[in-house]
């Protein structure tokens, strides 16, 4: 569970009479704090051991001024920054903060031992007030990430010793060699050191910048070159466009000049043009006159061949085939149609048959009753007599022999429960017991002779019958 909290400043309660519990101390739920910008003082323990707290956030103009004892002690704020109104830090308010990575603004003038002791993924001393002349028992004991100064130390005259934990950078051990982060080294030799460092951090500074500064200009200058190269290349392309241009005016003007001069020469040569004309115009009708001549030649050969060709089929249609060749004999003219579409044939067809029949009413005679329909049926007489159809074809005998010889259909198959019945009635003369399983009769069956079955049921049945 998380939880964000406003930090109101109240003042811490006592517990026992002695020990102080502070606003939110110990509440490991805690993960953001917000300081109200009417806050000007962090009680004493206000968040100390809220393991869970990792941000930590002062409103703009934040008002406060002091920061209490312990107030973040064993807390998890990785970051402390937007302080710069901030006076006076008490006793161990950051100690063993091991998420502290930076510390950015600090205006303090008063601060206690051990406020940033054991916090352990400091990166430097960055942020440390000018106005600070003198550290404080304790301040980065142990303080094993921090590897760089940071800031100007410059104007800080010395380092507070404990009589038994050394001076307050002990145990900084990628900060200073090992002869001097040892808690009994001479403060004077590890403040020398740190203003030494913090010097050629400085410079260092100062020459990456004026390395960074370098190289801008140089990406400036190449830049301006290659700005230059690129409106020489465009000058000499205009230049070039230019020429192409003075070439083409060049070469109109000799055009004309030509022109001119062939113009005063015309009328002199306008004889020979025309004999000129006249002879490919005689080429012209000469050629067409050969297609010609060509496509009536193609013409009469195409003839000839068809000729020649019809001529040889006539041959050949002409000789006798032989008899095995001979073709089939052609089918015989189709009757024409007995009906005619006239009265007068109808008449005539109908007296060929030789029926002696009634003529039939006239149209508006007919009645509509069925004692007239039988009438007018009776008045036609019997109908003519004709031929008996054929009985149909009778089957033949050797067909009839295969429907009697064949076969009876099989008998449906025995079921398990059957076969064992007749095994036990073979071996034994009697049924199965009533009542006994399958599974029962068939290992009684393998008991009698003389082996143990395996396998599904259905394959001990057979092997019982291989037995038998």
């Amino acid at each position: 569970m998380s939880k964000a909290v406003v930090c109101t400043g109240a003042e811490p309660t006592r517990d026992d009479g002695i020990h102080f519990k502070g606003e939110w101390q110990d509440d490991e739920d805690v993960t953001d704090v917000i300081v109200a910008d009417w806050v000007t003082e962090i009680k004493r323990q206000a968040f100390q051991g809220c393991k869970g707290l990792t941000n930590l956030s002062f409103l703009k103009d934040s008002a406060v001024t002091t920061v209490g004892y312990g107030a973040f002690w064993n807390s998890r704020v990785t970051s402390l920054h937007g302080v710069e109104g901030v006076r006076k830090i008490g006793f161990a308010a950051f100690t063993h903060c091991k998420d502290l990575r930076t510390i950015e603004g600090l205006g303090c003038e008063e601060m206690g031992d051990c406020c940033f002791a054991y916090c352990t993924l400091l990166k430097s001393m960055k942020g440390w007030p000018a106005s600070m002349t003198v550290i404080p028992v304790g301040c980065f004991w142990n303080c094993t990430g921090m590897a760089t100064v940071g800031c100007d130390l410059s104007h800080v005259t010395s380092i507070e010793v404990h009589p038994e934990h050394g001076h307050a950078f002990a145990g900084c051990t990628s900060l200073l060699p090992p002869s001097l982060s040892a808690p009994g080294s001479d403060p004077a030799a590890v403040l020398a050191f740190l203003k030494e460092m913090a010097s050629n951090e400085r410079e260092a500074a100062r020459n990456a910048a004026l390395a960074a500064e370098q190289d801008a200009e140089r990406a400036e200058q190449a830049e301006q070159d290659a700005e230059r190269a690129a409106r020489a290349a465009e000058d000499s392309l205009l230049a070039e466009l230019d020429a192409e241009d003075a070439a083409k005016k060049a070469g109109k003007k000799k055009k004309k000049k030509k022109k001119k001069a062939s113009g005063k020469q015309g009328k002199a040569g306008q004889g020979e043009e025309a004999d000129d004309w006249r002879t490919a115009f005689q080429r012209y009708e000469q050629s067409d006159m050969m297609r010609g001549v060509d496509e009536r030649k193609r013409q009469r050969n195409l003839k000839e061949a068809a000729r020649i060709m019809a001529a040889h089929e006539q041959k050949i249609a002409a000789r006798s085939l032989p008899p095995s060749l001979d073709p089939p004999p052609a089918a015989p003219p189709a009757a024409p149609n007995a009906l005619e579409e006239t009265t007068e044939d109808i008449e005539a067809q109908i007296a060929a048959l030789g029926l002696d029949l009634a003529p039939l009413p006239a149209p508006d005679e007919l009645a509509e009753t069925a004692e007239d329909i039988d009438a007018q049926i009776a008045a036609l007489g019997p109908p003519p007599d004709f031929p008996p159809a054929p009985p149909p074809a009778a089957a033949p005998d050797a067909f009839l022999e295969s429907l009697l010889a064949a076969p009876p259909p099989p008998a449906p198959p025995q079921s398990l429960k059957e076969t064992v019945a007749e095994l036990h009635v073979s071996v034994f003369g009697a049924d199965p017991p009533p009542g006994a399983s399958l599974l029962a009769v068939v290992e009684k069956l393998e008991a009698e002779f003389g082996y143990v079955g395996t396998g599904t049921v259905g394959e001990r049945i057979n092997n019982v019958r291989l037995q038998f």
